[in-house]
């Protein structure tokens, strides 16, 4: 069994006609191969790398891997106080052990690791909360909400994020849980207050405090950025730093800028998110994308559709909802929770969910996305090798590894095509 499914991911042209594709081939080959065989899958269910559906060279299309982007800065963020499971918050420093860092050097990239945004956080436990009805009303409370500690971490994490772009370099933030994300797609949007955002994930995390079902503030990142929280319920303004937008007395470039230390925090319009991945949407969640029309790929889409049609269409989407023309593109952030990926391939995270995307196709809109927007950071999150069993943890770091350079691509490439898939 294990021999024939080695044999169906391996690709069935070689790549060492073609410096730009052969390290990266095998890196994903061997990658994902360890993982499948820690696992231990069914040959019937693994699928192959291979050849990719549209043409790799898009006239016209920016890509973060040409130009001006030549260095990534890689942050940790090692924090768990946005969920319950202990663990999450060791992943950057596993992953460091791993050797991500010159994985990312072999690609051609100039990397700079600028360490932990802050000190490890463990999960805040949870007050007793409920949903408000129309009979008693309350803002909820939520396991790191009342905790002004963790607000420090994440406008760490936007500091940080902000000033590595500014430097010129591609951010690659890695948690912790996904609620992360505050803080850099926070910093993300300073920098370049148009940002869209491609969120690949099991969940949509656009739950605000008062919708949300589990209380878990990793699942409300989007909604945190783009103003929908209401401010009465964190403690003694934590979050305030959220709130310095355009308009905003006291934010730096502001109305009445009288306050230098509280930088501008321009809100995310979630008109410019775009949803790949999903299968376990709260009915409020599903209620506000509908009502907002936030555009939304499930895992099923992606398996009926093809990958590189799912990500062809996020990016138009995209390019007309941010009026992007065909030469200046529109610039993307990409966040990657691990649990995006179907159980049988990342077992390693705490919300694992079935029907989940192959790595195949993870590569796939993660490449075509790069050939068709500008990627100026990225972020990956969720690997919690606490929950499997110890000798499975090295494949599932292997794979999260694996993930780190398809979200980024080789540098200097024209496309990521030929980096990640070798062409029958």
């Amino acid at each position: 069994v294990k021999t024939a499914k080695i044999n169906k991911m391996r690709p069935h042209a070689s790549a060492a006609s073609n410096p730009c594709r052969s390290s990266l081939v095998v890196f994903i080959f061997a990658v994902f191969t360890r993982a499948l065989l820690v696992v231990a899958l069914d040959a019937s269910s693994s699928t192959s790398i291979g050849a990719p559906g549209v043409g790799g060279h898009h006239a016209g299309v920016p890509s973060h891997s040409r130009g001006k982007y030549q260095r990534v800065a890689v942050l940790g963020a090692p924090n768990a106080s946005g969920q319950r499971r202990a663990g999450v918050e060791r992943a950057p420093a596993i992953l460091r052990a791993a050797g991500i860092v010159d994985d990312i050097r072999s690609l051609g990239w100039d990397v700079d690791d600028l360490g932990d945004a802050h000190a490890p956080k463990l999960p805040v436990p949870s007050p007793p909360h409920g949903p408000p009805t129309s009979v008693s009303p309350r803002v909820r409370k939520t396991n790191a909400w009342g905790d002004a500690d963790a607000a420090a971490l994440h406008s760490a994490v936007a500091d940080r994020v902000h000033d590595a772009l500014a430097s010129g370099a591609v951010p690659l933030t890695i948690g912790g849980d996904h609620s992360v994300s505050i803080g850099s797609v926070a910093g993300a949007l300073r920098h370049d207050p148009r940002l869209s955002v491609v969120w690949i994930d099991a969940h949509a995390d656009v739950n605000s405090p008062e919708m949300s079902e589990t209380g878990n503030m990793h699942g409300m990142s989007l909604a945190m950025v783009a103003g929908l929280a209401a401010p009465a319920s964190w403690p003694d303004g934590a979050y305030d730093w959220l709130l310095k937008d355009d308009d905003s007395p006291g934010a730096v470039g502001g109305a009445e800028d009288t306050n230098t230390a509280v930088r501008r925090q321009p809100k995310l319009n979630l008109k410019r998110v775009v949803y790949i991945g999903l299968r376990d949407v709260d009915k409020a969640e599903r209620k506000l994308i509908e009502q907002l029309g936030i555009k939304a790929f499930t895992a099923e889409d992606v398996r009926n559709m093809g990958a590189r049609d799912v990500a062809r269409l996020a990016i138009e989407h995209l390019r007309f909802v941010s009026d992007g023309d065909a030469e200046g593109g529109v610039t993307t952030h990409v966040s990657l929770d691990v649990d995006s990926l179907d159980p049988k391939f990342m077992k390693a995270t705490g919300t694992p969910v079935a029907g989940g995307l192959v790595p195949d196709d993870v590569a796939s809109l993660l490449d075509e996305i790069r050939i068709r927007s500008r990627v100026t950071s990225v972020d990956l999150v969720e690997l919690n090798v606490d929950l499997v069993d110890e000798g499975e943890r090295a494949g599932y770091v292997d794979t999260a590894r694996g993930l780190a350079r398809a979200l980024l691509g080789e540098a200097g490439c024209e496309s990521g095509v030929d980096a990640i898939t070798a062409k029958a």
